[in-house]
């Protein structure tokens, strides 16, 4: 005859196992939540994504419905029409691009060539690059690295300029002639923090939180004729994250912005 197994008293009491189902609760609300902030955040790319390929696509078509309308082609005729699709062309090419970098960036299938850099030779190479191009000539270039800087970062060198080029890209759309763009760096606990200022227009306190998420764009502080996919601060947080890094901005509305990143460093061997 089977025997009954004795009564075990639950190890957890009824209020125990409440107190469980209420934590659990919680964090299945917090991860739904997260899921509608992502698939929100998704359908917002999808939607930039789209609207910034039509454009480019309308003018092509546009030009090509011209040159075929034209009773005589001639180079001097459709020599407008060429540079146009031409340019469009290329913001298509930068637009896929940025797509791609980002995406492989996000699901950690880009190749990263890690290295250890010393990052005020880096810093100072790169600041030179930028005295010496002509896109900067109308704003007051400052480098503000000490003097006796020997650390050392360990990044992938080509996507660290690739972090330089989306801020002082950005510092420059948001600036107006006149104003300073400074590159600078500093030593903090047991990492270096580096931040590119303006003086120019700033971003008010609202849009702060937003500005590196995909596609967005402070649309009243950008400078006409500069382009940009929306992607450039948004792919500078990955790469970052990928150099175990953090980044933030600090900005004032009419006087301008600081973006500073922190990574670790060693000291050369």
């Amino acid at each position: 005859m089977e025997r009954r197994k004795k009564f075990e008293q639950p190890s957890l009491t009824i209020e125990d196992l409440s107190a469980e189902l209420v934590i659990a609760n919680l964090k299945l609300k917090e991860a739904h939540e997260k899921l509608l902030h992502e698939e929100q955040m998704r359908s917002e790319l999808f939607t930039s994504i789209s609207h910034d390929l039509r454009s480019p696509i309308t003018a092509i078509r546009n030009a090509v419905e011209l040159i075929s309308n034209m009773s005589e082609i001639n180079k001097e005729n459709i020599s407008p029409y060429l540079c146009l699709m031409e340019s469009k062309i290329l913001s298509l090419e930068h637009l896929i691009n940025d797509i791609f970098f980002l995406v492989s960036l996000d699901n950690h299938c880009m190749q990263m060539n890690m290295e250890n850099i010393p990052i005020g030779f880096i810093l100072e190479d790169y600041f030179f690059s930028c005295e010496a191009d002509h896109t900067y000539s109308k704003r007051n270039l400052v480098l503000d690295i000490p003097e006796d800087f020997p650390f050392e970062i360990n990044v992938d060198p080509q996507k660290f300029i690739r972090v330089l080029d989306n801020l002082f890209t950005n510092a420059l759309k948001y600036s107006n002639d006149g104003d300073t763009i400074t590159l600078g760096a500093y030593l903090d606990g047991d990492s270096i923090v580096t931040y590119i200022e303006d003086t120019g227009i700033g971003i008010e306190k609202e849009q702060q939180e937003k500005i590196f998420d995909p596609c967005y764009i402070v649309e009243k502080a950008r400078t006409p004729g500069i382009s940009s996919t929306g992607l450039g601060l948004s792919i500078t947080k990955s790469i970052l994250s990928y150099f175990h890094g953090e980044i933030w901005c600090e900005s004032s509305y009419g006087k301008g912005s600081r973006f500073s990143f922190r990574l670790p460093f060693s000291l050369p061997s």
